[in-house]
């Protein structure tokens, strides 16, 4: 059986995060969730993948998977934005049920299809028909899985926010290090707990640097480099080839992406990857995607001052996140200045600018110039190209002609 992860309608609920990503690529740990839906199922099932066509180019140049080709084989279909633990997955393979539609407080979360009626997936696919559609057609059993799955359906940006807050990053890095083959580093007086701290061997530790694990597990992978005077608090996981410079401090639950360069306060947040936040500020409860660059003192508000719930828009709507804590959810590419001041549960879309002294308006559009106090412009369309392929090209990367397309049709849908 062939394990298929789809896109459904729920994409739309997760912007700016997945304008330039499906929703199975947002991290939400210590890896995102193909990743991890990999990690689980190793090589005993060939994973494929289906995505938005105005996604399919540029996935095709960065995962190795079979991209929205379907081939006549039983497949079990997972939800990209379902956070699957590993025994819910066995489960699921291990079912011999036909054409069952699996969901979870009405969510379709899984399916199984058999390669008699495949055909009626492929063309579906083709057509760009998300398998929202699909199931009516099959006329699919239903079964309704209850709380004891332990799933978690990811339907807004916040709720990956809180997924790690809630134990969820804990899990991933309790899972990684029973399976970890990092070398064994040399115990520092000032690493507290160290057997729940997980270092590979090619990382730079300074001296004078905190690590305390007392509260949760501390990993830090491949090439990393963690400058004098920084204090993490785990449970946190930074990733490869990463800075973290003089004087930072990190409170887990945290997530810095590989890449990723970090000072000053960032705490309970997570970083996609590729993220530069390189001089003193606060980030706290946010979610930060690739090629966000924070300027100087830029400070996230995570907490209002009645101590209310946060409300946050998501696709027009003004939603209540039933979360006390939040900060800002930034998309790709999106730059703030010095001293630049972010309100309680901001979503700034991707490639916009924010300058200015004063707090932004919660809601900043993509490809958008934003002067604090003043009404948002438009930012023209090659200029925002430009600078980002400085941006990429300063971290080695060369913008393809696919990623370049697929940045400038949103920007022709705005």
């Amino acid at each position: 059986m062939k394990i298929l992860i789809f896109e459904d309608q729920g994409f739309k609920n997760l912007f700016p995060l997945t304008m330039l990503r499906p929703t199975y690529d947002l991290r939400i740990g210590a890896n995102t969730i193909l990743q991890r839906i990999e990690s689980i199922v190793k090589d005993k099932s060939d994973v494929v993948l289906h995505c938005r066509n105005s996604l399919l180019a540029y996935m095709r140049e960065v995962h190795k998977n079979k991209i929205n080709e379907i081939t006549k084989d039983d497949y079990l279909l997972l939800n990209g934005r379902v956070i699957f633990t590993a025994d819910t997955l066995k489960y699921l393979l291990s079912k011999k049920e036909k054409n069952t539609s699996y969901y979870l407080n009405n969510e379709l979360t899984a399916a199984s299809i058999t390669k008699d009626k495949i055909v009626i997936l492929a063309e579906m696919i083709e057509n760009n028909l998300l398998p929202d559609e699909l199931f009516d057609s099959l006329k699919h059993r239903k079964v309704f899985l209850d709380k004891d799955f332990h799933l978690t359906i990811i339907k807004y940006p916040w709720d990956i926010i809180n997924y790690v807050l809630q134990g969820g990053l804990s899990e991933d890095l309790q899972y990684f290090t029973k399976n970890n083959n990092s070398a064994k580093f040399k115990v520092r007086d000032n690493f507290i707990n160290p057997k729940k701290i997980s270092i590979s061997e090619s990382v730079n530790i300074y001296p004078e640097v905190v690590l305390d694990a007392s509260d949760g597990v501390i990993m830090i992978k491949e090439n990393t480099i963690i400058e004098p005077f920084t204090f993490i608090k785990g449970p946190v996981y930074i990733g490869k080839n990463c800075l973290i410079k003089s004087g930072t401090k990190i409170y887990g639950p945290c997530v810095i992406g590989e890449y990723s360069r970090a000072s000053g306060e960032i705490a309970e947040s997570v970083f996609h990857s590729y993220v530069n936040k390189q001089h003193d500020g606060f980030v706290g409860h946010s979610y930060i995607c690739p090629f966000v660059n924070l300027g100087a003192d830029t400070v996230t508000s995570d907490l209002k001052n009645n101590y209310s719930k946060v409300r946050m828009m998501s696709d027009k709507n003004n939603v209540d996140t039933d979360m006390q804590l939040l900060g800002s959810i930034i998309g790709d590419h999106s730059k703030t200045s010095v001293n630049t001041m972010l309100n309680t549960g901001s979503s700034i879309g991707i490639f916009s600018n924010l300058f200015g002294g004063g707090f932004h308006s919660k809601e900043i559009d993509n490809f958008s110039w934003n002067e604090a106090g003043k009404k948002s412009e438009r930012f023209n369309i090659d200029k925002a190209i430009e600078t980002a392929k400085i941006v990429m090209y300063r971290r080695g990367i060369k913008m393809s002609k696919a990623y370049e397309l697929m940045v400038r049709n949103y920007s022709n849908k705005e």
